[in-house]
């Protein structure tokens, strides 16, 4: 490309037209992104000067040829002038003589500047590969339809350790590259000119020394190489971006895992997207308390309308802003739970916690939501009835003697009907293990083919069976017995981690056959004032009803939890199994009451742990969702003193 330049060092101007071969080329950073050129250029000035040169001489000498030409046309039709000619031919034959040789030495001048320029051109390739040589990118230049390596940098071999390039095809050197999309890229550079950006192209390479082969990603350009305006093969600028890849792939794979929990998680969770607070993410727990709303790719106010003019829309802009969560407990929201119904008043316990990209700036808001409304309503329900229960309470006084004349009298009768359940249990033992044993006697007794018979031997095993239930129940009442007569057991400090860590083992067996996941953490917490087998019934039997009650359609988890609060430590036992119909729960520690009856029981170990509980001065909570698991909270007094 011919170019006017200025070369002199002088301050005046002085424009001189050079001829130059160059490469303008985009630089990628690791993210792909151009951030820059590479130019690759050389002077050929000289070069293209002496072709013009030789291509005058040439026309000259074409001109002294037709001259010629001329000449002995003349000679042949006029021979008067035939000497005339022929003196004229001999001073053109030494002018021609002086200018081949003139011209020859010219040539011979030209092509001693030819050489030099293609010395000089193959010292600055020489340079460029040098420059290439320092470059962290992977260098390499193929030359010809077959893509014939003329050059790779020591980036560009390491790629590929242990493999010669120099002449020889890339489908020879590379042939993984053949089933891929890189030989027919190679081909259509090539072919048409187009360079080529490839962005993290995956190629699984062989490695030497029967190692297993290594998984690649690459970011590369592939530039077409041409000389004399003709494509002689093409340049490529490479990067190994497995890591970045890798480490993308890793943070996606934890993310989908972090949604899956969303999605599996009890507890009511949604995400929202933006400044506009888009409904990204919403687990089916969230979408159970709107059962009847679309709220998927909706902003939060045109989903729910209902919270404008609530405090809920300043509250997200406060974390959207500052960052800072907010925990809202009990707040009364009047909402739809289907599109077009009625509102109603819904109390709500929530957390909003900002959600940061990965370079740390706001781009939406986590929402964790509970409905608490059937338990703020039963509170206030509580807390009206204990309101009449102080006004009953002040006309109670005015008759307390006669109030303690009831309770004595209520004592008595408790005292007999102990006596009564303790002597019926005990008495009732003796003959039902003589109606067992009569019941063995008799299919002892019986010929074989009545026993197996269709009729006799499934009538025997029902009595046997319904014999072997009486038995339990009868244990079951001599422990309600026991439980009742023991108002004030003997208590001792006890520290809550060993009991729990006991009764896991004890259901080791049945952990393993459920396939449960129990999460323990119960460490460092005060010790607890209670009998120590009584507290070992309390754990054993919520631990066992979280095993026994799970759910036939999602893995068991359950958590066992504790944190103190106002002189008690807290033991939570939470999990995600069958849950309880809200109605049912004024009933749950009620004796014989079973709300699952496709699992064995007789529904008296939750009226026991109850029982032992309220007579160790503590108390039972229980929070529970039909499809979504249950919670105890068992309050446990602390201990007076440190155990030893």
């Amino acid at each position: 490309m011919p170019v006017q330049l200025d070369h002199a060092n002088s301050g005046a101007k002085e424009l001189k037209q050079r001829y130059y071969n160059f490469i303008y080329q985009a630089r990628h950073n690791l993210a792909g992104i151009i951030d820059g050129i590479f130019v690759f250029a050389y002077d050929v000035t000289t070069l293209v000067l002496a072709r013009h040169e030789v291509q005058q001489l040439n026309e000259e000498l074409a001109a002294t040829n037709e001259e010629l030409h001329a000449s002995n046309e003349e000679h042949v039709t006029t021979n008067a002038a035939l000497q005339e000619t022929q003196q004229q031919l001999q001073r053109l034959n030494q002018e021609l003589e002086a200018r081949v040789a003139e011209r020859t030495q010219t040539a011979l001048t030209l092509q001693a500047d030819l050489l030099a320029a293609a010395q000089q051109q193959a010292q600055e390739r020489e340079q460029l590969y040098q420059i290439f040589a320092e470059t962290p990118a992977a260098i390499c230049i193929q030359r010809g339809p077959e893509h014939r390596y003329a050059y790779a940098n020591q980036a560009y071999q390491d790629f590929f350790p242990g493999r010669e390039f120099l002449g020889r095809p890339v489908a020879a050197v590379l042939p993984e590259t053949v089933d891929s999309s890189v030989v027919a890229l190679l081909d259509h550079v090539y072919q048409t000119g187009e360079t080529y950006y490839g962005y993290e192209l995956p190629l699984l390479i062989s490695q030497p020394d029967g190692r297993p082969p290594k998984q690649m990603y690459f970011t590369f350009t592939y530039q077409a190489l041409r000389e004399n305006g003709a494509i002689v093969g093409i340049s490529t600028f490479a990067y190994d971006v497995a890591e970045q890849v890798q480490a993308r792939q890793q943070v996606e794979t934890q993310q989908q895992e972090l949604a899956d929990l969303f999605m599996q998680a009890p507890a009511p969770i949604v995400i929202l997207d933006g400044p506009d607070l888009v409904f990204q993410l919403i687990n089916p727990a969230y979408q159970r308390i709107f059962p009847g709303r679309e709220l998927a790719g909706k902003p939060l106010l045109e989903a729910l309308p209902e919270l404008v003019g609530t405090p809920i829309p300043d509250l997200f802009r406060s974390v959207y802003q500052t960052g800072e969560p907010i925990t809202v407990h009990e707040l009364p929201l009047l909402m739809a739970r289907h599109e077009g119904q009625a509102t109603e008043e819904i109390y709500w316990t929530f957390t909003y916690q900002a959600r940061r990209n990965a370079h740390g700036a706001i781009d939406g808001a986590r929402v964790f939501a509970h409905d608490v409304t059937e338990q703020v309503r039963t509170r206030q329900q509580v807390e009206r009835l204990n309101q009449e229960l102080a006004s009953i309470n002040e006309e109670l006084i005015v008759s307390n003697e006669e109030l303690h004349a009831s309770n004595t009298q209520l004592t008595r009768t408790n005292v007999d009907l102990d006596n009564f359940i303790y002597t019926a249990s005990h008495d009732l033992k003796a003959p039902i293990s003589n109606i067992e044993g009569l019941l063995y006697l008799l299919r002892e007794d019986l010929p074989p083919d009545l026993v197996h018979g269709e009729y006799i031997g499934p009538t025997l095993l029902r009595m046997l069976d319904a014999v072997e239930r009486f038995k339990r129940t009868i244990d079951h009442l001599t422990e309600v017995s026991k439980l009742q007569k023991e108002h004030a057991p003997a208590t001792k400090s006890i520290a809550l981690a060993t009991v729990v860590e006991d009764v896991q083992q004890d259901l080791a067996p049945m952990i393993q056959e459920t396939g449960a996941r129990l999460l323990v953490e119960v460490s460092d917490f005060p010790p607890v004032q209670f009998s120590e087998k009584n507290l070992r019934s309390v754990v054993y039997n919520l631990l066992s009803n979280a095993l026994k009650y799970r759910s036939p359609h999602r893995s068991l988890h359950v958590d066992v939890r504790a944190h103190v609060r106002a002189g008690y430590t807290v033991l939570e036992v939470h999990d995600n199994g069958l849950g309880i119909d809200p109605t049912h729960l004024p009933k749950l520690f009620t004796m014989f009451q079973r709300f699952h009856t496709h699992v064995e029981g007789t529904g008296i170990g939750l009226y026991m742990v109850k029982r032992m509980i309220d007579n160790a001065g503590g108390h039972l909570e229980v929070h529970s969702q039909p499809g979504a698991g249950t919670t105890f909270f068992v309050h446990l007094p602390h201990a007076t003193v440190t155990p030893t």
